[in-house]
């Protein structure tokens, strides 16, 4: 049986590892994994377990008093197209809703750059009502494209 559960404690470093460390087609470059683990501590994480395996998180940025940022987000490929992901970031937006934020931004690999994984993690933010924004060059370099996509709450 699948559980949501929101994490406060260290747990959720090793959760973000762990999961991370399994996704090599989305992250597969170690200093970028290490400043995920580190950069969850000041999140509001939620996790996914199946039965006490876990198997999926959400961490949740706050950017100001209306925006909040999807910092990172993963599940383990296994549980992919199961429905997780849609429930974690259901979860993150009620959770927002609630405290009063209005938008919801991810940013993930523009739509320019050719490459498969993420273009399935473009159609899955599309799918959770996230809308392009903008495509930029500025934050991750020229061969790295960010997409900005907007969730209104």
């Amino acid at each position: 049986m699948i559980k949501i559960s929101k994490i406060n404690s260290d747990d959720r470093h090793t959760i973000t590892a762990e999961i991370l460390k399994n996704l090599p087609q989305w992250f597969g470059i170690d200093s970028a994994i290490n400043d995920y683990v580190h950069g969850v501590k000041a999140t509001t994480f939620f996790a996914a377990y199946d039965n006490e395996n876990p198997i999926g998180f959400i961490a949740i940025k706050i950017s100001n008093e209306y925006t909040a940022e999807i910092y990172v987000m993963g599940i383990k490929e296994l549980y992919h197209r199961k429905g997780i992901g849609t429930t974690l970031v259901e979860k993150a937006k009620l959770f927002l809703k609630n405290a009063g934020y209005k938008f919801l931004i991810v940013k993930t690999l523009g739509e320019s750059c050719d490459y498969e994984y993420y273009a399935r993690t473009r159609k899955f933010y599309k799918k959770c009502g996230f809308f392009p924004l903008q495509e930029i060059k500025e934050i991750w370099g020229e061969e790295n494209p960010c997409l900005i996509m907007l969730n209104v709450l």
